[in-house]
């Protein structure tokens, strides 16, 4: 049975799990730094961070962020031990289904295939390849930001683009334009 576990605080339960799989999922340049998640799990209330549970065992975890207009997914991975079996689909199906807003996410662009197979994975559970040439922001100023790709759950509009774009930019990267 999956289960969606919110995590509210940094000694939750999962959180030992949860950050083991966050830190090996990821590479740096795409990792909010665990300081930063822990303040946005007790202050920002638009912002969640789910351990992703199968018969109360942890198997991964979810990031988003919910907006008017649509639901940002930041980051989303299958502990290694439970990939290939179809967790993954379940989980975004589940998370689909249970919003009637748009689903956006961010993806490495399709040029190799780990990038490919993932933007493939994406595309069978109802996610479109947007595009727009978008940039990700760095999360630290240490790090470096790269150029990704917009996928969604709605059909490619450049405005939803350039709205969403620029909302994740302002508010989930904390780019203040002058």
């Amino acid at each position: 049975m999956l289960s969606f576990h919110p995590i509210h605080q940094a000694g939750d339960t999962h959180w030992a799990a949860w950050v083991d799989t966050y830190l090996t999922s990821f590479p740096i340049e795409e990792q909010r730094p665990l300081s930063s998640i822990e303040r946005l799990i007790v202050e920002e209330k638009r912002f969640k961070a789910i351990a992703l549970l199968s018969h109360d065992a942890f198997i991964g975890l979810l990031t988003y962020w919910e907006f008017d207009s649509f639901v940002y997914i930041e980051h989303f991975a299958i502990s290694p031990s439970y990939r290939s079996l179809g967790h993954g689909a379940r989980v975004l199906t589940h998370f689909v289904r249970s919003h009637s807003l748009p689903i956006v996410l961010e993806a490495e662009p399709p040029t190799e295939a780990t990038a490919i197979r993932r933007v493939q994975f994406y595309t069978r559970n109802g996610f479109v390849l947007y595009d727009y040439d978008y940039y990700q922001p760095p999360y630290a100023p240490d790090r470096e930001g790269l150029s990704l790709c917009l996928m969604g759950t709605n059909p490619d509009n450049p405005t939803f683009s350039f709205h969403v774009a620029q909302t994740l930019h302002h508010e989930v990267y904390n780019i203040r334009l002058k």
